[in-house]
């Protein structure tokens, strides 16, 4: 259920999520690791949590879209911190599939879900063909984000900036690219930095080697966050010394905390 060190890719790395969705297929399993998670999170004196997840993966034993984020969200409200949902679409479901889970989740807009989000092997599946699934979620009233700039080329992050969203969850190849920073400063898109799982991924090579600083001191609007903590194998405090670990100061860092906060979808 963890990623390796070596792990070559972002098609690698996402198989590790498999053993975790294989145990949350009932609307207990998914309540319960809802609630853990903002349990665990509580205990790390985080007080506001987002947590994504794709809902049309939790459907082998019969549960519908509906009755799975029902689950989540009954698990998030039990939790000891204010903690909200962003819905994910997986890059390899169909178009249409997308769309109606973008209807759906909208209807649970202002009752815990507060965005929508895409996220998969970004080399197989490329953005631009699910845009009408992201026009039917604005349309339902979510906030947009999108997965991006975790592998493949820089446009990766410019073809999810064309769809209008308010964040991208990574962005670090678009780092490779001026244009592309400034294109995200001057728009004031939130990149959603995650140190490990970036790097597990390989859109970095070497932790040393992450843009995040860079990005900050380009005036660019960052998060620190974990991808997932049981993949990844991390925390947030640990996200953060890692970020400090590789030269950022501590009003960097609080700069970063301000921003989430200044964010937040919920």
């Amino acid at each position: 259920m963890v990623a390796p060190d070596d792990c070559p890719s972002q098609a690698v790395y996402i198989t590790y999520f498999d053993a975790a969705i294989a145990v949350m297929q009932t609307a207990a399993a998914l309540e319960r690791t809802a609630l853990e998670l903002g349990i665990d999170s509580a205990a790390e004196n985080i007080d506001y949590l987002e947590v994504r997840w794709a809902p049309r993966l939790h459907m082998r034993n019969g549960l519908s879209v509906p009755e799975v984020i029902d689950a989540v969200l009954a698990g998030l409200k039990a939790a000891p911190l204010r903690a909200v949902a962003i819905v994910c679409a997986m890059r390899n479901h169909s178009v249409e599939d997308n769309i109606a889970l973008a209807r759906e989740a909208g209807k649970f807009a202002g009752r815990g879900v507060v965005g929508f989000d895409l996220a998969g092997d970004e080399i197989r599946y490329p953005t631009p063909p699910h845009r009408p699934a992201f026009e039917a979620a604005r349309s339902a009233g979510l906030r947009l984000t999108c997965h991006a700039g975790e592998a493949g080329e820089p446009s990766h992050v410019e073809e999810a900036l064309d769809l209008g969203v308010e964040r991208i969850a990574h962005g670090v190849i678009g780092a490779r690219d001026p244009r592309i920073v400034e294109r995200i400063r001057s728009e004031g898109v939130v990149l959603d930095l995650c140190p490990t799982a970036n790097w597990k991924c390989k859109a970095v090579q070497t932790l040393a080697e992450h843009p995040l600083p860079g990005l900050v001191r380009a005036g660019v609007r960052c998060t620190i966050s974990t991808d997932s903590r049981t993949v990844a194998d991390t925390t947030l405090s640990h996200e953060f010394e890692l970020a400090a670990g590789i030269g950022m100061s501590d009003e960097e860092l609080r700069r970063c905390n301000e921003t989430a906060y200044a964010a937040r979808f919920g």
